[in-house]
């Protein structure tokens, strides 16, 4: 056995069932070839005529993967006008208003602001007479926090409307609706909309931000996932072929240091085949070792928030008891869909936030699966899964689906919007997975983070943390009516092995690299966190303040790194 790299003496969490914990690692170029005590790795070096490092009691975990989040929305979200929050309508005005006078037209000749709450403005949403009363010189877009709405002033309005005097953009999970008053008025609020989509608005003031990412805007949000131990990241929606070439040329290079899953988006059931051909394509022109394109990405619903989800039962603020929402996709149709990309081989990641989309996709799987029979090998994943209904949770490991939930939304991050369509009963039981996990189903973490403003959550501490406690330190509920600001329920708190393993070991599986990575053992590639701090105690004796840790250095593929992000920076 050849080795270049030992280590001893540290406190070396495994993620291998049959040796949870070791003394020493030893190295040969990318992969790990010893793991366990001191004696057999300060033999191998003594045989290699190396010095084994003394680790001196440091902490080390597996690297870990981030199995959903969107690098390139973050970093086209660069130029992005970014104000304090605040969940009072006449503050967040007042704000408005500063921003819009600290960056004139001049400089922001569209004055795109996030970002509000959705509660702010309840479910009838906020108006463009407000906006237009602080904003009457440039068009204006105010983003909604959860990033499925967005706010218009009236010359953006404007400047969105077609020969047909409707407002019109673009987005890749189908048509944004454009809300109207009783009197068919537009009011400025529109659902699903995105920036690249206000085609027209870009068009009439001669002037578009750069939707391609490059060093200046993604080099930051790459070098902060690096600093803290994010070593393969699957990106929820991959935007479009330049963006996808940028990461192809960052490897190429050798500077992307982690791997890349990347995702085609089926906008609506009809466009399968061509996320199909984009897929292959995408195969064909990027794929190198660390990169890889093998997942088909689809919205099932939208949002709790803003009651474009799909319920089990009828939303608490719907009289008739008829309103459940609705799913952009029948049951046939995603059974379909899932028999199609059984038959291609091609896994399938599906946005799918409330109980009666889980249950829907629930459904689909399995009559998929009945199709298939023994053929079907197909990994589905279903992202965020905010509320399940009791019914459903022993599914997800009968059905050997995978959960990827953003750790960093257990303390309340999205406010209690949800409240009027789900009602309090069932908002006190979101966001809870250890019922799952308790019977045996697979959930795996993630940041989800789509905007530079909330990109400092993409550090997977801070989602531990949030995660451990339910508290979310920069988004706290009213603590006279949640003691401690603790998100209800108080028995959904998650453990830092739970995390661990959802960051390690289960996203690896469901990304089929459980063969590279995921866990210490001999044979997998030499990728790891270090800490000066043991991290176990500090989880079990001060979770409140588990965000805080800083990691030494990390490894990966067996060379050190020391990646410190300008994240922080206000210029950012």
């Amino acid at each position: 056995m050849t080795v270049d790299k030992v280590f001893v003496n540290g406190k070396i969490y495994t993620e291998n069932p049959q040796m949870p914990w070791a003394q020493a690692v030893a190295v040969d170029g990318k992969r790990f070839v010893y793991v366990g005590d001191d004696a057999g790795a300060k033999t191998l070096a003594a045989e290699a005529g190396i010095e084994a490092v003394d680790l001196q009691g440091k902490t080390i975990i597996p690297g870990l993967l981030d199995g959903h989040t969107h690098p390139a929305t973050v970093s086209k979200t660069y130029w992005y006008v970014r104000g304090p929050r605040t969940h009072d309508k006449d503050e967040l005005l007042a704000n408005i208003k500063t921003y819009a006078e600290k960056y004139p037209k001049e400089v922001r000749p569209y004055f795109y602001y996030e970002s509000y709450f959705t509660e702010t403005f309840g479910t009838q949403g906020p108006r463009k007479e407000w906006l237009d009363e602080i904003i009457s010189d440039r068009p204006a877009r105010i983003q909604d926090f959860g990033d499925h709405a967005c706010w218009y002033n009236s010359i953006a309005l404007d400047m969105l409307k077609g020969e047909d005097g409707k407002p019109h953009s673009e987005s890749p999970i189908g048509i944004p609706e454009f809300k109207q008053d009783e009197n068919g008025e537009y009011t400025g609020w529109a659902l699903e909309s995105i920036c690249e989509g206000d085609v027209g608005i870009f068009e009439k003031i001669g002037w578009k931000p750069e939707t391609v990412m490059n060093d200046k805007m993604s080099k930051p949000l790459f070098d902060y996932f690096r600093q803290y131990g994010i070593m393969c990241m699957m990106d929820g929606i991959t935007e479009g072929e330049d963006n996808f070439r940028y990461i192809y040329e960052l490897d190429q290079a050798g500077k992307l240091d982690m791997y890349y899953e990347a995702t085609s988006i089926m906008s609506e059931t009809g466009d399968l085949e061509q996320a199909i051909a984009t897929l292959r394509d995408w195969q064909e022109k990027f794929t190198t070792e660390h990169i890889r394109c093998n997942t088909v990405k689809f919205f099932i619903d939208g949002t709790n928030e803003m009651g474009d989800c799909f319920s089990t039962q009828p939303f608490a603020n719907d009289p008739s008891g008829k309103n459940y929402g609705h799913a952009y996709a029948t049951m046939e149709e995603m059974r379909d869909v899932m028999v199609r990309l059984n038959k291609e081989r091609i896994d399938f990641h599906v946005h799918t936030i409330c109980d009666g989309a889980f249950r829907l996709m629930c459904d689909a799987v399995e009559a998929a699966q009945k199709i298939c029979g023994d053929d079907w090998c197909i990994k589905v994943t279903l992202a965020h899964c905010e509320i399940i209904h009791p019914d459903d949770i022993h599914r997800v490991k009968e059905l050997e689906i995978y959960i990827d939930y953003s750790a960093h939304w257990a303390g309340g991050y999205f406010g209690e919007g949800a409240k009027a369509f789900l009602g309090e009963e069932r908002w006190n039981t979101m966001h809870d997975f250890t019922k799952v996990i308790a019977a045996g189903g697979k959930v795996g973490f993630s940041s989800d983070v789509f905007s530079y403003q909330e990109a400092v959550r993409a550090n997977p501490m801070i989602g531990m943390q949030i995660a451990m406690t339910r508290i979310d330190p920069s988004v706290p509920l009213d603590p006279k009516r949640y003691p401690g600001s603790v998100r209800p329920p108080l028995d959904g708190k998650l453990t830092i092995e739970q995390l661990i393993h959802g960051y390690t070991v289960i996203n690896a599986e469901r990304m089929r690299l459980d063969d590279k990575m995921g866990s210490i053992e001999a044979g997998k590639l030499a990728n790891f966190i270090v800490f000066e701090e043991d991290i176990f105690d500090k989880a079990h004796n001060d979770p409140e303040h588990f965000g805080e840790i800083e990691p030494v250095c990390t490894f990966f593929e067996g060379e050190e790194k020391h990646y410190i992000s300008t994240l922080h920076k206000e210029d950012i």
